[in-house]
């Protein structure tokens, strides 16, 4: 089985959205992220995605990541509920709504993933259980040369945790520098 990788942009700052929740001002091209090397090798790597409800809403149309999504993988969305209408699926990519908890969600995503890495794009809170729970081996934080001063922080809530770090990799790409983190158990 492959390594959970947690993977997000946040600001210099440490934020991951604005003050109005919006994550446009850390993607400004994403057109060319997508087609960026780290991009590809990213998706690349990746076996299956993990995320939380609100990331997996903030398509809009949940048909949208059939044929658009970069990931055209097994998600895994972490939910109290499933919708209604389950969204278009592919060969490629097939959605799996998990209503019995965050490490049922993980563990499932990590089989999916196979050899390859379980990747977990999205939201602050789903990192904080990750990182209390020892279930994450990697940080891959891209940071965006922008300070956003208020908005929803990547690592809030981890005041009485100690996780230790070390660096395994540092990449530019445009204005974006992702830092990998393996994380010392």
């Amino acid at each position: 089985m492959g390594k959970v990788v947690f993977v997000m942009a946040m600001s210099l700052d440490g934020f991951v959205n604005d003050r109005n929740g919006a994550v446009g001002p850390l993607y400004p091209d994403f057109a060319a992220l997508d087609t960026s090397d780290l991009m590809k090798e990213l998706v690349e790597h990746t076996g299956a995605v993990l995320m939380g409800r609100r990331t997996f809403d903030m398509a809009g149309d949940p048909d949208w990541y059939a044929g658009n999504y970069e990931f055209q993988r097994p998600i895994f969305v972490v939910t109290d509920r499933a919708p209604k209408k389950a969204p278009r699926q592919t060969a490629e990519l097939t959605f799996t709504f998990v209503t019995d908890g965050l490490e049922s969600a993980l563990n499932q995503a990590k089989t999916g993933a196979g050899a390859r890495q379980a990747s977990v794009v999205g939201g602050p809170g789903l990192l904080q259980q990750l990182l209390r729970n020892g279930w994450v081996d990697e940080l891959q934080i891209g940071i965006m040369p922008v300070l956003l001063g208020k908005g929803q922080r990547l690592f809030d809530g981890l005041e009485d945790v100690e996780i230790r770090l070390e660096k395994t990799r540092v990449q530019e790409t445009d204005a974006r520098t992702d830092i990998w983190f393996r994380i010392i158990k």
